[in-house]
């Protein structure tokens, strides 16, 4: 019995050890943040070229936007992930690169993008993502959204590798990005406001001068009549006399 129980002690430990050294699935979830990063790269640069040529379809530009969106949910995703288990040196160093790499991305292609995100059928891009049920902001460019996957993927990295430094002068340039393109979401926005239709109090402000200009009128009518009174009494007393 004793030989039993030690026997299970020692395959506990084993076990045990073994967990410690090798951290689930965690290796798998950084693999997949690398290797999206790595296809979102590739995808932007035929994009680019597309754009350079002129020859980027409406079709296109759905179909890669619906494309973008999704790798950018599946490194949140993937990175979140990671974070449920001790990472290894290796592991941090490649969640390290992948983010400096995604900077990178937004700061080179963010014309690419911004094409892209005016060149895409929202409807059809909205229905393809909701039937593959991922998330999807429609009020952010597409920018933004890579922005917003950044910043979620170094929030992860700063808690898992304690060491961590960003790079400020990148780190600025994505500045630089987002201030841009909440700009043009502003200006978007203050347009569409300009062209909203006349409200009901515009409408009774319009009447109320109309009317105004109407008692101008009907004042200058009423003077106009009191004279031609007073110079037919002049005539009635002469005729009198």
């Amino acid at each position: 019995m004793n030989k039993i129980f030690l026997g299970l002690a020692i395959v506990a430990a084993i076990a045990i050890a073994w967990f410690i050294l090798n951290p689930g699935d965690t290796f798998d979830y950084v693999v997949t943040v690398d290797s999206e990063i790595s296809e979102l790269e590739d995808e932007l640069a035929t994009l680019d070229a597309q754009v350079a040529a002129g020859t980027l379809t409406e079709g296109q530009a759905t179909a890669a936007k619906v494309s973008i969106v999704t790798r950018l949910n599946a490194i949140n995703t993937a990175a979140s992930e990671s974070e449920r288990a001790q990472l290894t040196p290796a592991q941090r160093a490649q969640l390290v690169d992948g983010l400096e790499r995604l900077k990178v991305i937004l700061v080179t292609y963010q014309e690419t993008l911004a094409t892209v995100e005016a060149s895409a059928n929202e409807t059809n891009v909205k229905a393809e993502l909701t039937r593959r049920g991922g998330s999807y902001n429609r009020t952010k460019p597409l920018s933004l959204v890579v922005a917003d996957t950044i910043a979620d993927v170094e929030e992860t990295v700063q808690d898992s590798v304690q060491d961590y430094e960003a790079n400020a002068e990148l780190d600025a340039q994505i500045d630089d990005v987002v201030a841009e393109a909440e700009a043009d979401v502003a200006m978007e926005e203050e347009g569409m406001s300009d062209e909203e239709p006349m409200d009901e109090t515009d409408m009774e402000s319009t009447g109320n001068d109309s009317a105004s200009e109407g008692g101008v009128v009907s004042t200058t009518t009423n003077d106009t009549t009191d004279e031609e009174l007073e110079v037919s009494s002049e005539i009635e007393v002469q005729t009198t006399q």
